[in-house]
């Protein structure tokens, strides 16, 4: 078993607002088809963690659950929800019908969207501009012996039920894909920071997705992109393991 320094933690409140789903209307596609998009923001009813990321009618970046943003900072990627909450973390719903509603948070996409999860009977009392408060707890978490190993947006909660084990002195972690570097995309050459930023597997190309099954991704699963260092930024580093969350659905435009 790993032993960790969460007793040390910070544990915070950080609040965010139920926001109205988004669409870019009607665009070309990375083949030429025009699509109307739809998957972002807003409550999804019949879209979870555990759910396909590809197949979706007219789903683009397809996000799961309910969308929160932080507001009290004019750009949501400065909010305390973007840069605090971490996958696994308790959220509770603070206002509205549904107040009392207890949920987890599942991640996060790009520099404005966090995605919590609700059971559906929770989800029915939800509105738009519901407040959710997340119990924000993982900032600086290491696992005692890897210190250079750096966690990140992860709840102590979430790294202690993923079966990591010590092996021959390494750290073994159970993923469902393993993703090479030519397949990464949008995220590199962003600002250094990476809490509130996302890293896309970029290829459109049929041959690959079938190769590398892609379309069995399911949202929430666990994978690893080889040779690559999300640490500060994001990039090709020859040695380097990266294990990340996927946190929204295919994509039909070129990079995405």
């Amino acid at each position: 078993m790993i032993e960790t320094n969460k007793d040390r933690l910070i544990k915070v409140a950080a609040l965010g607002e139920i926001i109205t789903p988004a669409s870019r209307g009607y665009r070309p596609t990375w083949d030429g088809r025009v699509k109307f998009s739809q998957g972002g923001a807003g409550i999804k009813y019949n879209l979870k963690v555990g759910d396909l990321t590809s197949g979706w009618v007219s789903g683009d970046h397809v996000e799961p659950g309910v969308i929160i943003q932080g507001k009290e900072k004019p750009v949501p990627s400065d909010t305390a929800v973007a840069l605090l909450s971490c996958t696994g973390n308790d959220a509770i719903v603070v206002s509205g019908n549904g107040k009392g509603s207890r949920g987890v948070f599942t991640g996060r996409h790009a520099g404005s969207h966090s995605m919590c999860w609700f059971n559906d009977e929770d989800l029915e009392k939800l509105a738009i501009g519901d407040k959710v408060q997340v119990k924000t707890w993982g900032v600086g978490l290491r696992i005692k012996g890897f210190e250079s190993v750096k966690v990140n947006k992860c709840s102590p909660q979430l790294l202690e039920s993923m079966r990591v084990k010590i092996e021959n002195n390494k750290l073994t972690v159970p993923v469902t894909a393993n993703l090479p570097p030519y397949l990464m995309g949008s995220g590199i050459g962003h600002d250094p920071i990476v809490e509130p930023i996302d890293y896309d597997i970029q290829t459109t190309d049929p041959s690959a997705v079938e190769e590398f099954e892609l379309e069995k991704l399911r949202l929430g699963d666990i994978v690893s992109l080889t040779d690559q260092l999300c640490v500060y930024g994001r990039w090709y580093y020859p040695g380097a393991v990266t294990i990340g969350v996927v946190v929204h659905g295919f994509g039909d435009f070129s990079g995405h």
